[in-house]
């Protein structure tokens, strides 16, 4: 009897570890082991992000519909008993004015960082304007360059990216800065230094590519909706296909905020039902003995 109730406790921590453990094994928390399961290859590709965007429509919160892994990984749908949400929020001015792009005091060539570690500006390129022109080049080059937040949530962590975009390519946010937040405290936090690609954007729902440009980053895509209840399924196979025409695989799909509807224990419908089978199982071999 012992035995048996033994081997029951191991089967039944076997699938609580496998489940709980994915709930934070994926899209940039733990990337221990991407490094050996991704495809080089598909790291930081074009895309070919939407050429025409409208940041202004599409700042604002967001919930996730999908989490899709683009590198190589267990193929699967997974359900997720947490909601990422996420709020995209233009700070441009913020920016401007917290570093004045530090003219009065950096008037010489080179690089410069300002005081909120937003990134740095090169003036190198404009070495052989002379001063008038060389604010002039400088204005232009402020006027075309633009600043978001995007804070994502999930559970009770946050965390919050700084990027920026020119007016001439708004579909390709490039990040500046660290990561802030209570999910960079977590020992398997990696910061990620890349690129988010607009994939699409439009009314009700909103595509992006994040691409790490560190080998240990990962590639995955964020399906975002204004509506909590997620998009239709007619609406997700024809993202998926997009992004398969794009050259991204999509095997590896995580379902998140609509997944929290449904009755799982420990974040996934298949753990669940691994479990059940595997107690069906030893039930069966249990009573075959006696």
């Amino acid at each position: 009897m012992f035995n048996k109730f033994s081997a029951i406790f191991v089967l039944f921590s076997i699938c609580w570890s496998y489940s709980a453990g994915n709930n934070y094994d994926h899209y940039g928390y733990d990337l221990s082991t991407t490094t050996e399961r991704m495809n080089s290859a598909t790291r930081c590709v074009n895309v070919h992000p939407q050429n025409s965007v409208d940041l202004k429509q599409i700042m604002g919160l967001w919930y996730g519909s999908e989490i899709i892994i683009h590198s190589q990984d267990i193929p699967g749908v997974y359900e997720y008993d947490s909601c990422v949400i996420i709020h995209l929020t233009d700070v441009t001015q913020q920016v401007l004015n917290s570093n004045s792009y530090n003219n009065n005091n950096n008037n010489n060539h080179g690089y410069h960082r300002n005081q909120n570690n937003y990134g740095r500006v090169s003036t190198t390129p404009y070495a052989h304007l002379d001063r008038d022109d060389y604010q002039q080049q400088q204005q232009l080059q402020r006027q075309r360059t633009k600043y978001l937040r995007l804070v994502w949530s999930e559970r009770d962590n946050n965390l919050e990216y700084t990027f920026n975009y020119t007016t001439d390519a708004p579909g390709v946010w490039s990040n500046i800065g660290d990561q802030r937040g209570s999910l960079v405290t977590l020992n398997s936090y990696t910061q990620f230094t890349g690129t988010v690609q607009v994939v699409k954007a439009v009314n009700d729902h909103l595509v992006l590519t994040f691409c790490g440009n560190d080998v240990k980053s990962s590639i995955y895509t964020v399906v975002l909706t204004r509506n909590r209840l997620g998009l239709s399924e007619d609406e997700l196979r024809s993202i998926h296909s997009l992004l398969n025409r794009r050259g991204l695989y999509v095997e590896t799909i995580r379902k998140v905020c609509n997944a929290a509807a449904s009755s799982t224990v420990g974040g996934g419908i298949f753990p669940l039902s691994l479990l059940l089978l595997l107690l069906l199982l030893l039930q069966l071999l249990w009573c075959r003995r006696q």
